[in-house]
């Protein structure tokens, strides 16, 4: 990606999640949630967004949901307040190892649920070394980092779990 990266604003799920990816991607929904974004290219990476909802009944509030949900060492604020967590895991699929690049953000919905928003890039182990990989994780970082996450239970789906 370089700084003439022409973008496209992505709205998952009616704006529950808005952000920005290059506008010759692809996108990929769900019916019931989830979605995936790629460029249509060899050895490119898979972006995969997943919104999982939790809802406390025990009385919990929002905020005490999202103060908990990492564990200080992992977690960084955001400049729009949110609490993320950005973590690496490796794969094996087909005998071939993955890295799965992922930005988690917990999102407080009032008045004792939380989402937490998955951004999941994959990509072949040793990708990251490419001039073109790594700007494309670059990109995606910043995407999430600028992305707008809206403070309701939206349109994740039909299923809302309880904790």
């Amino acid at each position: 990606m370089s700084e003439k990266t022409r973008t496209k604003t992505i709205q998952y799920r009616g704006g529950l999640v808005v952000f920005y990816l290059p506008t010759h991607w692809k996108e990929e929904y769900e019916p019931l949630g989830g979605a995936t974004f790629y460029e249509a290219c060899l050895d490119s990476g898979t972006l995969r967004l997943n919104v999982l909802s939790f809802e406390n009944n025990k009385g919990k509030s929002a905020e005490d949901m999202v103060a908990t949900v990492f564990a200080p060492e992992e977690r960084e604020i955001l400049a729009n307040g949110l609490t993320m967590r950005r973590i690496m895991k490796t794969a094996e699929e087909n005998g071939e190892i993955l890295h799965i690049h992922r930005w988690e953000v917990a999102v407080p919905i009032p008045p004792n649920g939380i989402n937490i928003v998955v951004f999941a890039h994959t990509l072949v182990a040793g990708q990251e070394s490419e001039p073109a990989r790594a700007a494309e994780l670059e990109f995606i970082d910043w995407s999430v980092r600028h992305a707008e996450f809206a403070r309701g239970k939206g349109e994740s789906g039909p299923y809302y779990h309880s904790v």
